[in-house]
């Protein structure tokens, strides 16, 4: 088990997962991600940018997930704790679906935490779609705190919800 950035041969294996996983996201009533987004292209500038992590067990991937400094604009009107200087932002991470529901998710974000936190940073902000009740309680089972809502895009009925943990 071990996390590790990502290199541009890993992109099938992190598109595959993603494929299976947009399906379950739109049976689930949670259209925060679509056969467009993210695509191999974001996948490939977060590759660029050494942003994109991988999780493997026994060799293969089987999940991933986005740290970098990208807070998005909207998240100036959240009350966090930390500021983005003290605070990476996690985006983008998804468990291969045969796999869900072995704690992988959980054993993803603690190896990334402890990475943040051996760069110097002492906490993490993240968002996820309001209809994305799934990874909601998987931050909250995590330690994970709500901080708010926010809009992300055009869309004003498409919204948001912000979750900060911090290093004590």
């Amino acid at each position: 088990m071990s996390i590790r950035k990502a290199l541009y041969e890993d992109l099938e294996s992190v598109m595959e997962i993603k494929e299976k996983v947009v399906p379950l996201m739109i049976e689930a009533g949670n259209s925060q991600w679509s056969e467009n987004y993210p695509n191999r292209e974001r996948f490939s500038r977060d590759i660029d940018a050494g942003s994109l992590y991988v999780y493997e067990e026994s060799g293969t991937i089987v999940g991933f997930v986005v740290v970098d400094d990208d807070h998005p604009y909207p998240y100036d009107d959240i009350p966090w704790q930390l500021t983005r200087e003290r605070s990476k932002a996690m985006h983008r991470m998804a468990v291969d679906p045969s796999k869900q529901g072995h704690g992988i998710a959980r054993r993803m974000m603690k190896a990334m935490e402890t990475h943040i936190r051996s760069e110097g940073y002492d906490g993490i902000h993240t968002d996820t779609s309001l209809e994305n009740e799934k990874m909601q309680k998987q931050f909250e089972k995590n330690g994970y705190q709500f901080k708010g809502k926010l809009n992300l895009d055009d869309n004003e009925n498409d919204w948001y919800v912000a979750y900060e943990k911090t290093f004590d």
